[in-house]
């Protein structure tokens, strides 16, 4: 297991005058403690291992004492891929099973859960391993949970742009949310090797969606930089490229791109 960012703020706020946001996926663990509006951050941590699982959590969750005090609310999103997107019109809760067992394989080990995206009038059907959620709600039994297709909706849409990618990118797989004009084109998850993997599958969506690298705005978040391979491969095909920063304030030294940690703040703004 790898510490992969540890911020630790200056201030200290008291207990219960404080937020938790926690992101948990297949390979990762990560969260933040901020002011109730999220404006203040104040801890934040982030890990990744072959495989984040029980054993994995409870050393992260020893390793720091401050998740087990008291806070105005919890918020955890599951990052786990295995998820459908069903419009409420087409929505049917007793066909919700097979329908993500159809596209995903076996649930046996996963839990079931359902959200209704209100904005966008969508049923968000999703997994996550059994395991990872009863420890969550062990851990954390007052927490509010969402997945992180419901996260990237709430947050999504850049100015008013039409066509939009927002990709949150992580050390070997990144979320993908592709929009028009406030609607709903894909919500994806895909794993990469190499920079070249990355573009391929944003190339292919604007294929797919008729849209031109002149226009499309691409919108960064998570663990990229603009002295990166990935980046630059990037800007040789974009011409529209931002990165999403988060809204909170950090005291003290910033050690790390502000954008590493959107996703987070995503978590934090959805809370507030």
């Amino acid at each position: 297991m790898k510490q992969v960012f540890h911020i630790s703020s200056e201030s200290i706020p008291s207990d219960g005058e404080q937020v938790l946001a926690v992101r948990t996926g297949e390979k990762h663990f990560g969260f933040a403690v901020t002011s109730p509006s999220g404006n203040e951050l104040y801890k934040l941590a982030w890990y990744t291992d072959a495989s984040m699982e029980e054993e994995a959590l409870q050393e992260i969750y020893q390793s720091h004492p401050e998740l087990g005090g008291q806070f105005s609310k919890i918020i955890v999103c599951f990052d786990h891929p295995q998820s459908v997107l069903v419009p409420q019109v087409y929505y049917n809760m007793d066909e919700a099973p097979a329908l993500l067992k159809s596209l995903y394989g076996t649930l046996n080990r996963d839990l079931l859960m359902t959200e209704y995206v209100q904005d966008w009038q969508i049923q968000n059907v999703y997994s996550a391993p059994r395991e990872t959620a009863e420890w969550i709600s062990r851990h954390f039994a007052d927490s509010e949970r969402c997945h992180t297709y419901t996260i990237g909706l709430k947050n999504t849409g850049i100015g008013g742009a039409e066509d939009v990618l927002a990709v949150d990118i992580r050390p070997d797989n990144f979320s993908l949310i592709v929009t028009r004009s406030n609607k709903l084109l894909l919500a994806q998850t895909y794993a990469y090797a190499t920079p070249a993997d990355v573009l391929y599958y944003l190339l292919n969506t604007c294929r797919q969606f008729s849209f031109t690298q002149e226009t499309v705005q691409l919108a960064l978040s998570g663990l990229i930089t603009q002295e990166s391979a990935l980046y630059r491969e990037l800007y040789n095909y974009f011409l529209n490229i931002q990165f999403r920063e988060p809204d909170w304030n950090i005291q003290g030294e910033q050690q790390y791109p502000a954008h590493f940690f959107t996703s987070l703040n995503d978590l934090v703004r959805c809370a507030s």
